[in-house]
């Protein structure tokens, strides 16, 4: 064989071994993803006070140190922006809610009791999708909203769920166009404003 197909061959066989290599290591090096992570340890997870989905779980931890002073009394205040990722707005619970369900199941969790736990969800902008009633999702979707078990076990709970008057003139809405329980107010700012100066703290739940 001439020494230029030699050369030729063992070219291709590295380029072949170089190609086979980068393959392997790119799937040893996808990083792990969120749900990925969450659905690993469901089987462990507890849900003191909410559960709908694995990602409202919590990871119990044997070690702790640093825990709530007993009879902690905690309000918090979530500014609520996210809609569902994906486009799964008609099938799939809003990521953001999940994440103030598991917001709340870690605060039970680490020691704070629920009698002392006051919390207030602000929906405004985008998020104002995942609040419609079922009539709204039959007809996009054909089926019922997908939020609505978290949003009424959020209500049980005594979770106040508030919606930004100026978000629904914009979108040329009406409060009839929401599900039942429900507050109304003029503006979300101005329902940030007025639980924070009472000592609420701020959790934004927007876009990642």
């Amino acid at each position: 064989m001439k020494t230029g197909n030699i050369n030729k061959f063992k070219f291709i066989a590295v380029a072949i071994v170089t190609f086979l290599c980068g393959s392997v290591y790119a799937q040893e090096s996808k990083p792990i993803t969120k749900e990925e992570r969450f659905a690993k340890l469901e089987p462990k997870m507890i849900f003191p006070l909410i559960k709908v989905s694995k990602m409202t779980g919590v990871i119990p931890v044997d070690f702790i140190t640093n825990v709530f002073p007993e009879n902690t009394k905690m309000k918090l205040i979530f500014d609520f922006t996210q809609s569902t990722a994906n486009n799964a707005q008609g099938s799939h619970v809003n990521e953001g809610l999940e994440e103030v369900a598991r917001i709340l199941n870690l605060h039970i969790t680490a020691g704070l009791k629920i009698e002392n736990l006051k919390a207030i969800v602000v929906f405004h902008s985008a998020s104002l999708l995942s609040i419609m009633h079922d009539a709204y999702y039959q007809d996009k979707y054909g089926n019922n909203n997908p939020n609505k078990e978290l949003l009424n076990q959020l209500m049980k709970n005594g979770i106040d769920l508030v919606v930004c008057g100026q978000s629904i003139m914009l979108r040329e809405l009406s409060p009839n166009d929401f599900l039942l329980g429900l507050q109304f107010a003029l503006s979300a700012k101005t329902t940030l404003s007025k639980y924070q100066n009472e000592g609420y703290i701020l959790f934004p739940i927007d876009e990642k």
